[in-house]
């Protein structure tokens, strides 16, 4: 944001957004399919994060860097729920991986999306905002949990403050 912007708060509403329907969304599994570990995937990632196409690509079986589950992720999350959109904008606060074990090239890894909690948020830079935490775990062959990738986005009105 660039220096002297201001961000107008939404105003609060008189009853929380947060219904009990909302609420139960969290803790809800949903299976995405499954993705594999390719050169492609690798190729993308690494463009992404180091820049430039690798000299080499890992061979099937080897290991992989994490930020190749950036684009693993992406191929999954064209199947993710869509959470109710409770605010009109939304941003990604907080991006996370976490890593049980090395991805290896070729393997194949089921994927599931959950959402892990929401929460009001009141005040701060955005005034009324709802925050939605939610996670795409990443499982191997034999069930077990190779990554997961968490994500918080906060959902906020731009517009709407008392003061305009």
């Amino acid at each position: 944001m660039r220096r002297g912007a201001r961000v107008a708060l939404a105003a609060m509403p008189e009853e929380s957004l947060l219904t009990d329907e909302v609420r139960a969304l969290a803790g809800r599994e949903v299976p995405l399919g499954r993705v594999r570990v390719t050169p492609r995937a690798y190729r993308r990632a690494h463009e992404v994060y180091v820049g430039g196409l690798p000299a080499r690509v890992p061979a099937e079986g080897e290991r992989v860097p994490g930020y190749v589950i950036t684009a693993l992720e992406a191929e999954a999350e064209q199947e993710a729920p869509p959470f109710p959109a409770l605010l009109p904008d939304s941003l990604l606060i907080a991006n996370e991986w976490r890593f049980e074990r090395p991805l290896r090239m070729g393997e194949e890894l089921a994927v599931i999306h959950r959402v892990t909690g929401v929460r009001e948020r009141f005040g701060g830079r955005f005034g009324y905002s709802i925050d939605i935490l939610s996670e795409v775990c990443f499982i191997d062959a034999e069930g077990r949990l190779v990554a997961a990738s968490g994500r918080t986005m906060t959902q906020y009105a731009a517009s709407g403050s008392p003061g305009e």
